[in-house]
């Protein structure tokens, strides 16, 4: 491991238990951590300290990043395409920033022996958005952790970390890019925030499911009150026909009604297809399948999974740690 990577997991495993003495202390109060920032006006661009309209727009893609995948980095880039293009009548960007968001508590998943741990999670998270940004450089870029696994934590989270940053007037991050001194940087976080989550469908479904509100309905519409939905499609999930009635359904229009409240990607095929939990599933396979065979062969196969199905900085980052593997 190098010495920079080896830093790098020590700030984040401090930044992690920091922020969960913080939890302990009022267990019932979301918390947001920024880890990594292309720029330290973030979420404004560089050269900017107030956002380029009265609101400050920012695409959110949630996930376990367990680990970050294709489908991940194609959901990302094609919502801001698209919502671009729909929402513009120019050149200019919708969006002002976007965000890798990874909350360290999952309502539906329990943890595995196999999983990757949250620091290497976060890792994964920063290569991806480093990545982006190298491609494509204008676009404003961060991951952070939360604490709580519900959309309507998240969003209040979030909001909150943009107003307490606006009374301290000073940004707190734990950059990857060590040019980047955010101690520095002073921000008016003054502009209204509009928050876009971007979800695979099967999110979308799990959203909507009664089982995680006390009063769905309520609790819901105040989380569209200061959020959007930008859904893709997944394999798996009855295709065209079930998302066609899951839009279509009552419950969806007694919450969100005719509002433009959810917004609807269209994700290659092939992409839609690419899981996190497969990509971990080959893995295993092939461990399994080759045990006691020719190491080489077996390190060859693995590498051309990761690297079929993740992008290259997170298919780097995996093989070089061996994450998923029975021998790590």
């Amino acid at each position: 491991m190098c010495a920079h990577r080896a830093a790098r997991r020590e700030t984040l495993g401090n930044l992690l238990s920091s922020l969960q003495e913080e939890l302990n202390l009022n267990p019932s109060q979301p918390l947001f951590k920024l880890t990594y920032a292309s720029s330290p006006n973030w979420p404004y661009y560089l050269t900017e300290t107030q956002p380029s309209s009265s609101t400050l727009k920012i695409a959110i893609l949630d996930s376990s990043f367990n680990p970050p995948t294709k489908a991940h980095m194609q959901l990302l880039l094609e919502s801001l395409k698209n919502h671009s293009n729909t929402k513009t009548n120019n050149n200019s960007k919708f969006f002002d920033a976007c965000l890798l968001l990874y909350a360290i508590k999952n309502a539906d998943k329990t943890p595995s022996s196999s999983d990757a741990g949250p620091v290497d999670r976060i890792l994964m998270m920063e290569s991806l958005a480093s990545q982006i940004h190298s491609t494509e450089i204008e676009q404003n870029i961060a991951t952070g952790v939360i604490t709580h696994p519900l959309f309507m934590d998240k969003a209040k989270a979030i909001h909150s970390y943009f107003n307490n940053n606006n009374n301290n007037n000073k940004l707190t991050s734990y950059s990857i890019d060590s040019s980047i001194d955010s101690s520095s940087i002073i921000i008016n976080y003054s502009s209204q925030i509009s928050l876009y989550f971007i979800l695979g469908f099967d999110t979308v479904i799990r959203l909507f499911n009664p089982q995680y509100y006390s009063n769905i309905y309520k609790e819901l519409d105040s989380f569209f009150k200061i959020s959007n939905i930008i859904c893709a499609n997944r394999d798996g999930y009855g295709g065209r026909e079930s998302e066609e009635k899951f839009f279509q359904s009552d419950i969806l229009k007694e919450i969100i009604g005719e509002s433009e409240k959810i917004i609807r990607v269209k994700l290659d095929d092939n992409v839609a297809k690419i899981s996190s939990t497969n990509v971990r599933k080959a893995i295993i396979n092939i461990e399994q399948e080759n045990d006691g065979g020719d190491d080489d062969k077996r390190e060859e196969m693995i590498k051309s999974i990761l690297y079929d199905f993740c992008p290259e900085s997170v298919a780097e980052f995996v093989f070089q740690e061996k994450l998923y593997r029975n021998t790590r």
